[in-house]
């Protein structure tokens, strides 16, 4: 068998295996993310609309990636609701991406048992659970595919001695580029990447093949896609970087920038315990779930700054390029998303590593060929790769499940990231729904005591409904109000303490909060209904029919405030014509 069909084999068996492992994906629901920025997104359910998509980031407004919304919309239009089908294009995808990084490692090293044990390891590392099985992780597939693509080609471009092949494969190329950045906007560190890999295969100094590339001005048309891509960003988006940021998701955008640049080195030793344990996988890191790092002398700084002089070490003491490209592609791949350079919109998170962790099976494929090679260690490194294979496979196959719908997942949360704040609220939530109720009074107040500030509001709302479920309607009453205390603008905790004012006749203080709510939201038809219904309650029956008319105007098509609305205008009515008689 010639090495060509032993590659096309081996890709074969590659796609077989990374389709298992991910096989029980195929049966979740939509969860998390997958809520706002799929089901509740119009330029996903509203039909296949390239112009919409391409004019509407994603929630909560400051991504852009209108080529991954458009697969959702084609997902949609297919199968309208069925998350079968979003799954396995995520799933499809992944398989797709084990076989570029197997050509990658075979190009890279000329070694077909090496390039196996780097595609083996992809396919079934856990960390690539929250990209592949939750749905909205196919940005980071698809940027991944594309952006591994680009570089195939433009290095195979860079081979051929033929000037019309080289320019097909180059437009391929660039093309490829193009479609990965507007996949997800950090596909940008692909350019660098593509210099270096084209560097490597050449075998020449980093920096001598690094000033040949910027004289060559090969780069010249990706960056024209990047800027074009940007500019459409700012167009859409109003910005480079993440606006609606919180110190909840990534406190590091409010603190100093030592304290943020150490904190960020410190992420990235965590990052490399998930690459070589992945046991404990989270699919939130907010706060106060990852430390931040005040002093110097930390261990979890100084273990980044180890992991950032190894890479350093090897890339200038190691003889074997293709050793140095392996080891520089992490830290590459990840400097637009590490938080080093700038704020993000989250501190960490998995789906992150999907693309950088190419280089650290790269990594882990080199040493276990060479370790292969020696008679004395076969036994042992073969065993030994073979239980790390079947963990990897077990841990992602258990991983999947977890992201099975909200309440499971939101239980796996509170056990992964027992100190995060938006853990224990959405496990909250989920106990909630269950009618736990005491169990989620516990988790909420948890909540509140790891974040007390903005986004706590949500936890003061949940214990405002406990309380108001069960009658205890001063508490409820109390709750509502904190939640305000944290949030002033809070339309929910708006909305819930103006009905509660109602259902205990307290018309004028209903209508105080509603009217108070009213200046942060005013075409809130819920506060518009609530301060109608107070405003009839208090006797201004004109005025209160005037502000429900209000709230049908925006909700036409609500059946219970038309029937109410048309039962106030009779009565209404009648009480005119009764003073008229009288008259």
């Amino acid at each position: 068998m010639t090495d060509d069909k032993a590659s096309r084999r081996i890709a074969l068996w590659l796609v077989l295996l990374a389709c298992v492992t991910y096989a029980n994906a195929l049966r979740n629901g939509f969860a998390f993310d997958d809520i706002p920025d799929l089901r509740e997104n119009a330029a996903v359910t509203g039909g296949v609309d390239v112009i919409r998509i391409l004019a509407t980031p994603l929630p909560p407004g400051d991504l852009y990636r209108p080529l991954t919304v458009l697969t959702f919309a084609l997902n949609e239009a297919v199968a309208p609701g069925n998350p079968w089908p979003f799954h396995a294009v995520n799933v499809l995808l992944h398989a797709a991406v084990t076989v570029l990084v197997f050509r990658l490692a075979m190009r890279l090293f000329a070694s077909v048992r090496l390039a196996t044990i780097a595609g083996v390891l992809f396919a079934v590392h856990p960390i690539h659970t929250e990209a592949v099985t939750n749905v909205v992780g196919r940005a980071e597939l698809l940027a991944a595919f594309f952006g591994l693509l680009a570089l195939l080609t433009a290095a195979r471009a860079d081979a051929t001695p033929s000037r019309g092949a080289r320019r097909v494969l180059q437009s391929v190329s660039i093309a490829s580029f193009l479609l990965a950045l507007l996949s997800k906007e950090s596909a940008l560190t692909v350019l660098p990447l593509i210099a270096l890999y084209r560097v490597t295969l050449r075998r020449e100094p980093v920096l001598d093949g690094a000033r040949r590339e910027l004289r060559s001005l090969d780069w010249v048309p990706y960056a024209l896609c990047a800027i074009l891509v940007l500019l459409l960003r700012v167009w859409v988006v109003g910005g480079l970087t993440a606006s609606t940021v919180t110190p909840l998701d990534n406190v590091l955008a409010f603190v100093p920038w030592t304290v943020r640049v150490r904190s960020a080195v410190a992420v990235l030793w965590d990052y490399f315990g998930l690459l070589l344990v992945p046991l404990v996988l989270a699919a939130d890191y907010s706060y106060a779930q990852v430390p931040l790092v005040t002093a110097w002398l930390t261990p979890r700084f100084l273990g980044g700054l180890l992991v950032c002089a190894g890479v350093g070490v090897v890339a200038i003491r190691n003889r074997r390029p293709a050793v140095t490209f392996a080891a520089v592609f992490p830290l590459l791949a990840l400097s637009l998303t590490a938080n080093v350079l700038f704020p993000i919109g989250t501190v960490m998170g998995e789906r992150l590593l999907y693309l950088p962790s190419v280089g650290w099976v790269l990594l882990v494929a080199y040493g276990c060929d060479h370790l292969l090679r020696t008679e004395r260690y076969r036994r042992a490194v073969g065993a030994s790769l073979l239980v790390v294979v079947v963990f990897f496979a077990a841990r992602t196959w258990i991983r999947n499940g977890d992201w099975q719908d909200n309440p499971t997942l939101y239980r796996s949360m509170a056990r992964s990231a027992p100190n995060s704040a938006k853990s224990r609220y959405n496990f909250a939530v989920a106990l909630q729904e269950e009618n736990a109720d005491e169990a989620a009074a516990a988790q909420f107040t948890r909540a509140l005591a790891i974040y007390p500030w903005g986004g706590g509001a949500g936890s003061a709302l949940g214990m405002g409904i406990l309380y108001e479920k069960r009658g205890i309607t001063d508490k409820a009453a109390e709750w509502y109000g904190k939640a305000l205390e944290i949030e002033p603008g809070f339309d929910k905790a708006h909305t819930n303490l103006c009905r509660l004012m109602l259902v205990t006749g307290q018309f004028k203080r209903a209508i105080g909060i509603c009217r108070n709510g009213l200046r942060y939201a005013p075409a809130d038809a819920n506060m518009l209904k609530g301060l109608g219904e107070a405003l009839v309650g208090a006797d201004d029956v004109d005025k209160g029919i005037a502000v429900l008319r209000r709230a049908l105007a925006l909700e036409q098509d609500d059946r219970d405030l038309r029937t109410r609305l048309g039962q106030l205008e009779m009565a209404a009515a009648d009480d005119a014509s009764a003073r008229t008689a009288v008259q």
